[in-house]
């Protein structure tokens, strides 16, 4: 694990990317990237920890954790051009779309004090490859936008029917401290600070205070009871390839959350066009794409992946330590 704590921050460069809000649902990705082109992008959150019970309330975001595809781990699917809730087949050999090396993302962070939460670590193999960042030290209040930036490097696509590649990163939005779902329901809710100490505003809804506030004390409080079942994290991802056993609570899984929001769409600027550089002339190597269409795949991290290096050390201080956990 690399630590990169952030000392001096520039709080007027902080505010303005809290304020910078994304037109998207949930968490996302900033940009679209190209392939064999560095993007310098970042993850969106765009509202607070939700509480998925009817008129339940939302919840600052506290840190953040992105695992990334990576090797031969990964997984890749060949997905329906027509859209569809089905989360494609398979692919046997990957090497087809991206040649015999490694897959690499060369995932970098950023030092510097670019989000709500000051504090990144980077989670890394043996080698010194990046798997995973986190982010903490921070909280986000539930009306507010940040963002979580990263830079990657996706190598060439060498598939000239592959129109794009959309790398699925597993996102993971947490909501409170020492957490996981034998003691989610149980307490205490530790009351969020933000990245210079101070307590979380509450956040009006329906006319009113949320309901983990007091009508005295208009900030987030600690709650000894807690703040209620599933509302220790929101998890970006579903359908782990293999399984998991950190990841397996299907109450979270099963939030109405889509499958694995948190995709960066890699264009492949190598692409057969439908058309020749006259405009008329139909291209033969588009033609011979299957069913004279382009085709679109994905890749995520394996149900290894996330067991391999969203552990426990790996998370903290956001998920119990000394017991099997399901995080």
């Amino acid at each position: 694990m690399i630590d990169s704590k952030i000392k001096g921050l520039a709080l007027c460069s902080v505010i303005g990317l809290l304020a910078a809000g994304q037109a998207v649902a949930h968490t996302g990705v900033r940009d679209l990237a190209t392939a064999g082109t560095a993007s310098y992008n970042g993850f969106t959150i765009t509202h607070g920890c939700a509480d998925y019970v009817a008129g339940g309330q939302q919840y600052p975001v506290i840190g953040q954790a992105a695992l990334f595809p990576y090797g031969s781990t990964a997984v890749w699917r060949e997905v329906s051009a027509t859209p569809s809730t089905t989360n494609g087949t398979v692919i046997a050999d990957p090497t087809t779309i991206v040649g015999a090396n490694v897959y690499n993302l060369g995932v970098k962070d950023y030092a510097s004090a670019s989000s709500a939460f000051p504090t990144s670590n980077s989670i890394v193999d043996g080698l010194g490859n990046i798997h995973a960042l986190v982010w903490k030290d921070g909280a986000m209040e539930p009306k507010q936008n940040t963002i979580t930036p990263f830079k990657i490097t996706h190598p060439a696509i060498i598939n000239q029917c592959i129109s794009s590649v959309k790398v699925r990163v597993a996102v993971i939005n947490f909501c409170d401290v020492q957490k996981n779902q034998v003691n989610d329901a149980t307490g205490p809710y530790t009351a969020p600070k933000d990245f210079l100490g101070r307590a979380i505003p509450n956040t009006a809804v329906a006319g009113g205070i949320q309901a983990n506030v007091t009508a005295t004390s208009p900030k987030f409080v600690t709650l000894a009871a807690g703040n209620g079942d599933h509302n220790r994290a929101d998890w970006w991802f579903s359908d782990i390839y293999g399984g998991s056993q950190n990841f397996a609570d299907s109450a979270i899984l099963t939030e109405g959350l889509a499958l694995w929001s948190a995709g960066i769409t890699v264009n492949n600027p190598n692409a057969a066009k439908q058309f020749l550089a006259d405009g008329v002339t139909a291209n033969p190597v588009y033609t011979a794409c299957p069913g004279g269409q382009p085709r679109q795949v994905t890749v995520e991290p394996s149900g290894v992946d996330f067991d391999t290096y969203f552990t426990a050390a790996n998370l903290q201080p956001f998920v119990k330590l000394g017991q099997p956990n399901n995080f």
